[in-house]
């Protein structure tokens, strides 16, 4: 079966290679940026089926990014998994957007990535429920 194509969103080039690399296997369809400004060109270009993001990047919060990024009909139904390290444990998937914690375990993010695919598959969560679930996830998310 043929999975809909991934971006991961990270500033850190070791971190980023890293996760393409990983993510091959789930869909071998992975597009990688490093930047706020550089994500939002690429969904203003692509539909993705999960869009990984870095909790922190040098342009924007991942948080902020999430929120913006649910207005782009590219990234409407797209999940949302947040890569963070000032998360100490894994977040369940809630209306298709989840957070996993660095350093990264291959098989969670694997297996997040997969449940977030198969929500994107089948029926979307409104955005404002998907808004409430990135809401609810920004406590932990945000760095003093």
């Amino acid at each position: 079966m043929d999975r809909a194509p991934l971006l991961v969103v990270e500033d850190d080039d070791l971190v980023r290679s890293f996760l393409c690399r990983a993510l091959t296997s789930v869909s071998g369809d992975v597009d990688a940026c490093g930047t706020g400004a550089e994500a939002m060109h690429a969904v203003s270009q692509r539909r993705y089926g999960v869009i990984l993001l870095d909790g922190l990047l040098p342009d924007i919060h991942g948080i902020e990014l999430a929120r913006r990024m649910l207005g782009q009909p590219n990234a409407s139904r797209s999940g949302i998994c947040f890569v963070s390290g000032s998360l100490r444990l894994p977040q369940a998937m809630h209306d298709g957007v989840s957070a996993l914690p660095k350093p990264l375990r291959v098989r969670e993010l694997i297996d997040g990535v997969e449940m977030l695919l198969d929500w994107h598959d089948g029926t979307a969560g409104s955005t404002a429920e998907r808004l409430a679930a990135i809401d609810a996830l920004s406590t932990d998310l945000v760095v003093g």
